[in-house]
Order: structure tokens, then sequence, then C-alpha cells
């Protein structure tokens, strides 16, 4: 079994606990995510994934796809 990496993602465009949520569901259901949990006010997500399965660039398309921007 590979290590876990964890990450923040900075978001933009979020703007109430539903685009959070969208944004939580995005990643979350992303094959290789083991947690993802999304700080409405810092405007942050907080990533734990399997890098032998995804990379941060995965999980920004991820976010991105969900309609909110990354950085």
């Amino acid at each position: 079994m590979s290590e876990t990496k964890k990450t923040e993602l900075k978001i933009s465009g979020m703007a109430c606990a539903g685009c959070s949520a969208a944004v939580e569901r995005a990643l979350s259901g992303l094959d290789g995510v083991s947690s993802a949990r999304v700080d409405l006010g810092r405007k942050t997500a907080y990533v734990e994934y399997d890098p032998a399965k995804l990379t941060e660039q995965d999980l920004k398309r991820a976010v991105e796809a969900a309609g909110y921007k990354v950085g």
C-alpha cells in the first residue's frame, strides 16, 4: 500500500455551503482520494490522496470541472 499525500488547494468562486459541498463531492469522487474537506471561510480544500493514482493536477481539474478556480 502506498503512502498518502496531503495538499491544500486555494479555491476561488465559492460563495456558500453549497459551493463548498460541490467542491468536496468533486474531490471525494476521485479514485485515490481518501479524504477531502473544504473550509469555506479560508477558501481552501484539504485533500489526502494516493499519489500513485492521482496527481495534484488531477485534483485541480476536478475542481475546475465543478465550476471553480484553483489558485
